[in-house]
């Protein structure tokens, strides 16, 4: 099972792309959980899925809670999902063979958060700076377990990224594109008008502004299109240097970012009130290791700051200043609680939709079948997963056909192959991309 993965390149579709072949364990696993949150506004992908796949996500969890001897697998997903949560009962009503137990979670952000819902399902909080592995967990997108069930089942690699288009568009749609497609070239194919507007690859409160330059990869969650002065857009893009300035100049040690802080809730000592500070005024840097337990959910810069500050971004390059100089966060405990006010500080989707604006572009996204996006060429990056990047397996001027294996990880280093979106020739080949035109063009 570890194999098949490797080589037909799953990784997580929803995160960092950590490879899935390397969570799986045999012996000590009491819950498999797919995580069908969503919580990200305007992002339909792991809703369409459900809906129009339910068998294809129930074996591909069946085969990984079979294979882990996990002691039970489970499906979270916010209880308002209702065509989801009908087809995947219809799915388990009329086979027997699936032993899966749904688990419908409320409606605040941020659900899908890999920590809060482990606690969420299972009662157990993951300790600081630890996986869900350390309580008996185990957690896979949607989307993975569906590339799972085409590795195994159908022996397709990971070679189409199911996408969203939304945010200020005309007709918000979810389609499946071929990996490497260009985001631009995409929007022009579907009629959407970007120019003089502002590209999120992503969700509105983790996603990250690009350039339509850019490839599709297996970790893009969707592409949002707003405005530039669209709140969405203006919470990421002052630079670190104003950011640092105001939370000198303007933080009130209000301490809403760190009362309503999701990890904070959960018992973890991060609060980002206390490391604004420290920023701020240079002080002791006794809070400074804590930036490295933010999930980067962005609700302290988005809704908890009334002086519209950014702790998420001051976290971000902390942990990036961190992990460069090897410093790891060592928790003093193993055990935690979660803070008595969790339960009334979780905050409401359709609130967080208010304040960010969003409620305008709040419209179903639905899927569209068939692989009709042909792009004229892709150009596949060789990471696109935590880990080593893929080796290269072919030259310019080699003809290549869709699903081959064009670069592969060395076995000792923790990673996934990549393959040929389309058929076509192989025009650029080096450590970073491989660019593949298509027959036709």
């Amino acid at each position: 099972m570890r194999e098949k993965l490797r080589e037909m390149g799953v990784v997580g579709a929803g995160g960092a792309g950590f490879p899935t072949y390397a969570k799986l364990k045999q012996g000590g696993i009491d819950y498999y959980i797919a995580n069908g949150a969503e919580c990200e506004p305007l992002l339909d992908v792991s809703k369409e899925i459900m809906s129009r796949f339910p068998d294809k996500v129930l074996k591909g969890l069946t085969y990984l809670k079979n294979f882990t001897g996990a002691g039970e697998a489970i499906i979270a997903l916010k209880g308002k999902y209702k065509h989801p949560l009908k087809a995947l009962k219809t799915e388990l009503n009329s086979n027997t063979d699936f032993n899966v137990r749904l688990f419908e979670m409320g409606d605040f952000f941020p659900a899908g958060d890999e920590q809060v819902l482990v606690y969420d399902v299972t009662g157990r909080v993951v300790p600081e700076g630890g996986i869900p592995l350390l309580v008996g967990s185990v957690v896979n997108n949607i989307e993975t377990l569906y590339n799972v069930y085409n590795a195994v089942e159908e022996d397709t690699p990971v070679i189409d990224k199911f996408i969203t288009v939304g945010g200020d568009v005309k007709n918000p749609i979810t389609l499946k594109v071929p990996v490497g497609t260009n985001i631009g070239w995409l929007l022009d194919f579907l009629g959407v008008d970007y120019k003089g507007k502002v590209i999120i690859d992503g969700g509105p409160m983790m996603g990250n502004i690009i350039n339509p330059g850019l490839p599709i990869v297996k970790t893009t969650g969707g592409l949002l299109i707003f405005s530039k002065d669209h709140p969405a857009v203006t919470v990421k893009e002052s630079n670190m240097e104003y950011i640092l300035k105001m939370a000198r100049i303007s933080c009130i040690q209000c301490r809403y970012c760190t009362e309503q802080c999701p990890r904070y809730l959960l018992g973890h000592n991060l609060q980002p009130s206390k490391i604004m500070l420290t920023v701020g005024f240079r002080l002791s840097d006794n809070y400074i290791k804590q930036a490295l337990l933010c999930c980067e959910c962005g609700l302290c810069e988005a809704y908890s700051c009334p002086q519209h500050l950014s702790p998420r971004r001051v976290n971000q390059v902390i942990k990036k200043e961190l992990a460069a100089a090897g410093i790891k966060y060592t928790a003093g405990k193993t055990a935690f609680e979660p803070r008595e006010a969790r339960e009334w500080r979780k905050i409401p989707t359709a609130r967080l939709k208010t304040r960010l604006q969003l409620t305008a572009f709040d419209r179903p996204a639905p899927l569209v079948d068939g692989n009709f996006v042909k792009p004229p060429e892709v150009c596949i990056p060789t990471k696109q997963h935590t880990g080593a990047p893929a080796v290269p397996t072919v030259v310019t001027g080699d003809k290549v056909h869709r699903g081959q294996i064009i670069g592969k990880v060395p076995e000792d280093k923790l990673g996934c192959y990549i393959h040929a979106s389309i058929d076509g020739t192989v025009i650029q080949s080096n450590k970073d991309k491989i660019v593949i035109r298509g027959e036709e063009s």
